[in-house]
């Protein structure tokens, strides 16, 4: 039996129930289910379903269970370790409004440093249950340090110990060498099996919870507070947190005048509690302790006294082999699990180990990529996604991608190659580690944060979405997820002024000429005066390009019949086959599809100046790399390497392409090789800033007039 708790929260944990029905689904559980839901709205069919389990219920279900799969909680930690029995934690996310804030996630952070099992991603989840790999002890927490430091400042005197259940109380039951010393003392708690059992004291009192957003069980603590306090008369008033204790501890300050002294929770970690900060503002208390050296900082006022563990029995995170796999296989499903930063460095191992998968013996029906830790995806990284896709395609294997950030979804959605991808959707509530979350935000800078988030509000007010498209066309990149990694040009605003301007001048020009050169190609052929082909625009997504027409009516139909004079060769010099050129590159200075109008266009570049009209909208810019078409993609290769080895024909889509760069002026159309035009774009891409696109726009001019330009 397996066995699914999120404790007594009072708010819903859906996607943990999603996860669970996906692993059903995909036939990873094949026994028994049974789920303590809590506050969820949801719980996964076939499963035996309970809202709440009184303590006993409970600990029979534990004993039962192989597995137990439970939210992050210190006590339930505790518990699950001293009935030593396998089990994993999933951390709830205040941005699927599972929590009040993030501190499950803190907590999990620092219970993966300490070796307790946690789960971020339903993905997780099916390696914990292939691999059983779980923790060996939770590092047992010596408060010696803190109960020291606690009888020297408050010696034997009258007191009343405050706390909730779970870990709040256990952590009242870590500091039993202070208060116990404390003969004359009170208990104010909650009523459960264990807070019976352990409580000893014959002047015990029971409080009532939940509190948030539970006005009635205010009410009764109120009545409470203000019924014994005052008849207990306590010189010091203890407490090891929650929202339960804040009533008592200011009845017993502002009517008592108690000395009050609130130990904040070990698994705060970056910034105090509600409760602690509220009580600190309102100056209730006489000490307040905190076990962060983070919050310390913040706080000078607040006395950081250290958690003492026994680190021998601390587990290291390399010894966790369910952490470690990166590819797991079923019977008829295989998991294969993508680095932290997919791009050019990693891509092509990610690709190797993926055609291990599909080259092994046996055959799966089905291969999921796991996502759910990458933050940083690049051309490259689309591109060994896509070759992964093709791969799949080829054996007759489904390919599924779970947990794909907003980021990398974005960049996929963008691409020419969005809907060939299968995401499945419930993976999508997966939970960063705060390091890749830190990583991740590292990625982003404040001026494309601004203006995402400004688009995204836009969008949403229907009496401001008309300055939507305006803002568009000063920044086509508003759209584009802050977290895609794209060439810094891409979002460079004085690099979209020089567009704009020189989008605007070639359109005058451009509304100049049309009239004799639309005569002149009328005149000699038939067909439109413009010619308009789908390209392979930012990160692969399509549009229209504008050329003056310079071929025949029917020149796709005869391309066929055309000899391909380009050499399709690697870096190496290796030849490709002709259809591998013909795919990635073709130009035939003799093409005989080019009519004599055509030929004057080209010498000149007449036949581009339509482009200006791409660059103003955003599609192209002045200067970038050469537009690629979608054939040309399509047989983009990760193995062939460029520039030292650090970059792939891929990593071409990361830059906005341009009616001119590097390519244009090195040689035009007399460029014969695909390496060469990779190479020059790739060239444009690491060498770019605003004075290197206004000398390729000077280069380009020179060129138009130097009548050994070679252009065909």
């Amino acid at each position: 039996m397996l066995l699914i708790t999120v404790g007594t929260e009072q708010y819903q944990f859906n996607a943990l129930m999603h996860w669970i029905e996906l692993l059903i689904k995909y036939q990873l559980i094949n026994e028994e289910v049974c789920v303590q839901y809590g506050a969820s709205t949801y719980f996964p069919d076939s499963s035996r379903a309970y809202r709440w389990l009184s303590e006993q219920e409970f600990l029979n279900f534990i004993d039962k269970a192989s597995l137990i799969i439970s939210h992050c909680d210190e006590g339930i930690a505790q518990l699950l370790e001293d009935k030593d029995v396998t089990y994993v934690l999933v951390p709830r996310l205040q941005r699927f409004r599972e929590y009040i804030d993030n501190h499950q996630m803190e907590v999990a952070d620092d219970f993966e440093r300490r070796g307790i099992p946690i789960a971020r991603s339903p993905g997780d989840l099916v390696k914990f249950i292939k691999l059983q790999q779980t923790s060996s002890v939770v590092p047992k927490v010596d408060e010696t340090l803190l109960c020291e430091y606690l009888l020297k400042r408050y010696p034997s005197q009258k007191i009343m110990l405050i706390c909730s259940l779970g870990n709040y109380f256990r952590c009242m039951q870590s500091l039993k060498p202070f208060w116990e010393n404390h003969v004359d003392r009170t208990w104010v708690s909650v009523r459960s099996a264990t807070t019976e059992r352990e409580i000893e004291d014959a002047r015990r009192y029971w409080g009532y919870i939940p509190v948030k957003k539970n006005f009635p069980n205010i009410i009764r603590n109120l009545v409470l507070a203000i019924k014994i306090v005052p008849r207990e008369k306590p010189e010091l008033v203890f407490s090891t947190g929650s929202g339960f204790a804040t009533i008592y501890l200011l009845i017993a300050k502002w009517f008592c005048h108690s000395k009050v002294v609130y130990i904040e929770s070990r698994t705060r970690l970056k910034d105090l509690s509600l409760p602690a900060w509220l009580l600190m503002k309102l100056r209730v208390l006489d000490l307040l302790i905190v076990r962060s050296e983070a919050i310390a900082n913040i706080h000078p006022q607040v006395v950081y006294i250290p958690v003492s563990e026994d680190t021998t029995q601390i587990r290291r995170e390399q010894n966790r082999d369910y952490k470690q796999a990166s590819i797991v296989t079923f019977d008829e499903i295989a998991f294969i699990y993508s680095p932290e930063r997919l791009e050019f460095s990693t891509a092509r191992e990610f690709l190797s180990d993926f055609q291990t998968i599909c080259n092994s013996e046996d055959f799966y029906k089905r291969i999921a990529i796991d996502m759910s830790h990458t933050t940083f995806m690049d051309g490259a990284g689309l591109g060994a996604l896509t070759n992964c896709l093709r791969i799949a395609t080829l054996n007759g294997t489904e390919l599924v991608l779970w947990s794909v950030s907003d980021a990398v979804s974005s960049l996929i959605s963008r691409s020419s190659l969005s809907d060939l991808f299968v995401i499945e959707p419930t993976t999508n509530t997966f939970r960063f580690s705060d390091l890749v979350q830190r990583t991740r935000v590292s990625n982003i800078t404040p001026f494309g944060l601004f203006l995402f988030r400004t688009q995204r509000l836009l969008k949403k007010i229907p009496v401001l979405r008309i300055f939507y498209p305006i803002l568009k066309f000063f920044f086509p990149s508003i759209d584009i997820d802050p977290g895609i990694p794209v060439h810094p040009s891409v979002r460079d605003p004085i690099k979209r002024l020089i567009d704009i301007v020189g989008a605007l001048i070639g359109l005058s020009f451009t509304v100049v000429l049309f009239i004799p050169i639309a005569i002149a190609i009328i005149s000699e052929s038939k067909g439109n005066v413009l010619f308009g082909q789908i390209r392979c625009g930012l990160l692969s997504k399509p549009f229209r390009i504008w050329k003056f027409r310079s071929m025949v009516k029917n020149a796709e139909q005869l391309k066929m019949k055309v000899e391909n004079q380009v050499a399709a060769s690697s870096q190496s010099g290796d030849l490709q086959t002709t259809n591998s050129a013909n795919d990635k590159f073709f130009k035939n200075a003799d093409d005989p599809r080019v009519t004599r109008i055509g030929r004057f266009l080209r010498r000149t570049s007449l036949d581009e100046f339509p482009q200006f009209w791409n660059v103003l909208i955003g599609d192209m810019s002045l200067v970038g790399t050469r537009p690629p078409t979608f054939n040309e993609i399509n047989s983009y290769e990760l193995e062939v390497e460029y520039q030292d080895e650090r970059y792939t024909e891929w990593n071409r889509l990361d830059v906005r392409p341009g009616i001119t760069g590097v390519w244009q002026v090195n040689g035009r159309s007399s460029v014969r090789s695909f390496a060469e035009v990779v190479n020059f774009d790739i060239e444009y891409r690491k060498n770019w800033s605003v004075w290197y696109d206004l000398k390729l726009i000077v280069q380009t001019i020179l060129v138009l007039f130097d009548k050994k330009n070679k252009a065909v």
